[in-house]
């Protein structure tokens, strides 16, 4: 736990003070252009894999990056899913699958 608070402490510090425009930006909303669909791993990092900045992913996570089909299922899933498209108007969506 102490990382994590250490983490947020430098992350205060370094990286929110030198891109306090793009916060601000990003607190008056989001629009990404990206649904990015990827396991829970925590090995996998979206934004580290895609060299992208915070507001350019719309991120769904979940156990084996398994999207039950349309109309099965009220969850999360499709919720994310039906928000980012309608809601978001997201242009693409990857999914990110992985191994080892």
């Amino acid at each position: 736990m102490e990382k994590l608070v250490q983490g947020i402490h430098q992350f205060q510090k370094m990286y929110f003070s030198s891109q306090r425009e793009l916060f601000e930006r990003l607190s008056k909303g989001q629009d990404p252009d990206v649904l990015f669909i990827t396991c829970s791993d925590s090995r996998v990092s979206p934004d580290l894999l895609t060299q992208s900045s915070p507001g350019d992913l719309f991120i769904l996570r979940n156990a084996g990056n398994i999207i039950p089909p349309y109309g099965t299922s009220n969850g999360a899933s499709a919720a994310t899913i039906e928000f980012a498209l309608a809601g978001l108007g997201v242009k693409d969506i990857i999914v990110c699958g992985h191994s080892h």
